[in-house]
């Protein structure tokens, strides 16, 4: 399970490191929306990993790298979604729903909550708090789910094609 948590946390990275290239020509709408996907399928992943880890009575500390990784995609979060990458503006399938671009005020007041609550998370695995890290995540999971109320269509969890 540590070796999925790390790479999952490896590539939610390398997903962030790409955003700054989004804007560049070579990177198209369709592009935005397949990164955006994948990443958070990846961060969905590593959280439900740490949940699992924390059951299975590991330490927080072992997962330090992982709890940061995710923290790390929560702040690069909001450029994931750049204006023409909503429902029906390309041949992409999205559940990005139109409030992202008409709220984008408060995208990103939820984001950056998700964003703080990630970064708690990270902080209580560097410190190896178990019953704080535990508590935590849960706080993660209502930022997660408080966003995708507002801003996601469909159903909550992996989209169902």
């Amino acid at each position: 399970m540590k070796s999925l948590m790390v790479l999952s946390a490896g590539v939610i990275g390398l997903a962030a490191v790409g955003l700054s290239q989004q804007n560049s020509p070579g990177v198209s709408g369709v592009d935005a929306i397949a990164a955006r996907q994948a990443s958070l399928d990846m961060s969905s992943l590593a959280f439900h990993s740490l949940g699992e880890a924390m059951k299975a009575g590991e330490e927080p500390k072992n997962f330090a790298y992982a709890a940061a990784a995710l923290a790390k995609w929560a702040k690069a979060l909001p450029a994931m979604f750049p204006a023409g990458t909503g429902q029906g503006e390309t041949p992409a399938f999205s559940q990005a729903r139109p409030a992202i671009w008409k709220n984008r005020a408060g995208f990103e007041k939820a984001a950056a909550y998700y964003a703080e609550t990630t970064q708690q998370l990270a902080a209580l695995a560097r410190a190896n708090d178990s019953p704080g890290f535990t508590k935590q995540l849960e706080a993660v999971n209502q930022a997660c789910a408080s966003c995708h109320a507002i801003y996601k269509a469909g159903d909550q969890g992996p989209p169902k094609k």
